[in-house]
């Protein structure tokens, strides 16, 4: 083989694994959708068996309803013994009106139908004999014989309709022979309230079974060629014997075969597609391992740390740089995601994708990014980071830079320090003040919050400086500051505006307040003691000046001048005092 060209012989070698793999994926093929078949073949018939199942409990439930109720008026008419004459209609009629699907309900004493209800419509059977009627004296004889309750038909009723006939033999205590109860039952009514039909939802339904012979009695609901179909057949009880029910679905069983025949050509195809795509594998291949081994080198020589994150956010790269940054192994952090020591750098990646383009082997994030880094003892660090997407064959890896910025940050830190620090007392100078009271005098205005501003200044400095020297003098400015700090809150602002002069902005605070934190201040100031040069201490008072934003005011410079006024009169009036300003007119 020269270069990554392949030779005859491994064009054979693929040919002959594509061909394998081809047979292989298609046995497999095969081999599922013959299971696939089988499968919804027995899930087709479970759901058909679950719902029969479910209509045949159904009828026997609103049968075994009324053989309960048939029942509870034997109960009543044994208990009644020879008195229940008087009664006995009462006992007809709640049983109709309590039971379900029952027309019709009569008493035969010494089998002679002598009680019906309801009786309209029904006179001309009142006083029948049943040993004189040959078309229903065999169904009685059977019930007297099992001393059960019997269903027979349907029998077609001379007022239309079908109807199941349900009989009783009712014994006194000492088992003679009272007579018989008959309840006839709707069978339209019956089937509609259980959802029988010949037909439903797809589902095509049969019974057979007439007067309870189950297989050997005639079909009388439903297409009788279901019994002769491989259709699901489930048996049910009814009093005295059994029906029949089948259902198969309308067209038969189908199990899906069309979605089969075409899953089993699609899983060919693939299977050919994915042999075809064997020959193109080992140059694929080969590709890879030669990015891989560029990518590790740049790795292995670069100062910067480098992590590979596949698309998942998941570490599998980790150089020795990243280690020392770090404190993990490459080999401990391998298989973990990247936020454990970027927690942003999801945000980052998520930026890059949103405009990712063309594909090419390498693409880079525009810019650099500053991220927390987290190291493995607890500690943060920061770093600055750069990433790019790099493709490997057919996968995709974000390459990310990181470099520790710790020294730059602590050096740019101590530039914004001292462009905004006064350098003598560490508060904010008079520039950056400016700036914060102004974004706090633009709230003020925007919200109508109270906004007070206070004007500080030693009293007698000139004196302390010529009498003292100036270290003194600073070491009085160095104090006073720090007095400042401990009276105002985190939230307030202070500054050295110039000279002994220093000045607070007090948020969410009216002048009220602000004279009462002035009272705190001066009290503190003239507790201080401040050791001079020369032998001995100096003592020293403030005086201070407090102007309240107003709605009229167009800038914090309106506040500040009326601040500064307001010192000026305090200082006029003997100092060591505050003096708050009136509102502007």
């Amino acid at each position: 083989m020269t270069g990554t060209a392949p030779t005859i012989s491994s064009r054979l070698g693929a040919f002959i694994v594509a061909s394998m793999v081809f047979v292989a994926l298609s046995g497999a093929t095969h081999y599922i959708v013959t299971a696939e078949s089988d499968r919804l073949e027995q899930i087709e018939r479970s759901k058909v068996q679950q719902r029969l199942s479910t209509l045949v409990s159904r009828i026997e439930a609103e049968l075994n309803a009324n053989v309960f109720l048939a029942n509870g008026l034997v109960a009543y008419i044994s208990a009644l013994g020879d008195n229940y004459g008087s009664r006995m209609q009462a006992a007809l009629k709640a049983v109709h009106d309590f039971g379900r699907h029952i027309k019709n309900i009569g008493a035969a004493p010494g089998n002679r139908l002598s009680y019906i209800y309801p009786l309209e419509g029904n006179e001309a059977a009142l006083g029948l004999y049943y040993p004189d009627l040959p078309r229903q004296w065999p169904a009685v004889l059977d019930a007297i014989a099992k001393r059960e309750t019997v269903l027979a038909g349907p029998v077609t009723l001379l007022q239309g309709g079908e109807a199941f006939i349900s009989r009783t033999p009712v014994f006194w205590e000492d088992g003679t022979y009272w007579g018989i109860l008959s309840l006839v039952l709707d069978k339209e009514s019956l089937f509609t309230a259980v959802g029988l039909s010949a037909e439903v939802d797809g589902i095509r339904y049969a019974v057979r079974g007439k007067d309870a012979l189950g297989a050997e009695g005639d079909v009388f609901h439903g297409d009788s060629a279901l019994f002769g179909m491989d259709s699901v057949q489930v048996r049910l009880s009814v009093p005295g014997g059994e029906w029949v029910a089948a259902a198969i679905p309308e067209g038969g069983w189908q199990y899906g075969q069309d979605y089969l025949v075409l899953a089993e050509a699609v899983g060919i195809l693939s299977a050919l597609m994915i042999a075809i795509g064997v020959f193109s594998y080992q140059r694929i291949r080969t590709q890879t391992f030669e990015s891989e081994k560029r990518l590790r080198a740049f790795q292995e020589t670069t100062r910067e740390g480098v992590i590979v994150v596949d698309q998942n956010g998941v570490i599998e790269e980790f150089n020795a740089a990243a280690e020392n940054l770090f404190g993990y192994t490459s080999e401990e952090i391998a298989g973990t995601r990247a936020d454990r020591l970027l927690p942003d750098l999801d945000k980052v990646r998520d930026s890059f994708q949103a405009g990712e383009g063309e594909s090419k082997s390498l693409q880079v994030v525009p810019g650099v990014h500053r991220l927390k880094g987290q190291r493995r003892d607890g500690s943060s660090v920061p770093t600055e980071v750069a990433i790019g997407l790099a493709e490997i064959g057919n996968r995709r890896f974000y390459v990310v830079l990181v470099r520790d910025i710790t020294l730059r940050e602590a050096h740019e830190n101590k530039l914004v320090e001292l462009a905004t620090t006064d350098g003598l007392t560490h508060v904010l100078n008079r520039r950056a003040f400016l700036e914060a009271a102004e974004d706090g005098f633009k709230l003020m205005r925007r919200y109508g919050r109270p906004l007070s501003l206070m004007m500080i200044d030693a009293d007698h400095f000139k004196l302390i400086n010529d009498n003292f020297g100036h270290h003194t003098g600073d070491d009085v400015l160095v104090r006073l500051a720090e007095i400042c700090r401990e009276s105002l809150r985190v939230t307030d602002k202070l500054a050295r505006f110039g000279g002994e002069e220093f000045i607070a902005l007090l948020p969410e605070t009216g002048v009220t307040q602000a004279a009462e934190v002035a009272a705190r201040l001066q009290d503190k100031a003239r507790a201080c003691d401040v050791a001079a040069d020369k032998d001995g201490t100096v003592r020293f008072t403030v005086s201070i000046g407090i102007a309240g934003a107003a709605g009229s005011d167009e800038t914090i410079d309106d506040v500040i001048k009326r601040a500064d006024a307001a010192l000026y009169d305090a200082k006029e009036q003997g100092r060591d005092r505050t003096v708050v300003a009136s509102p502007p007119a």
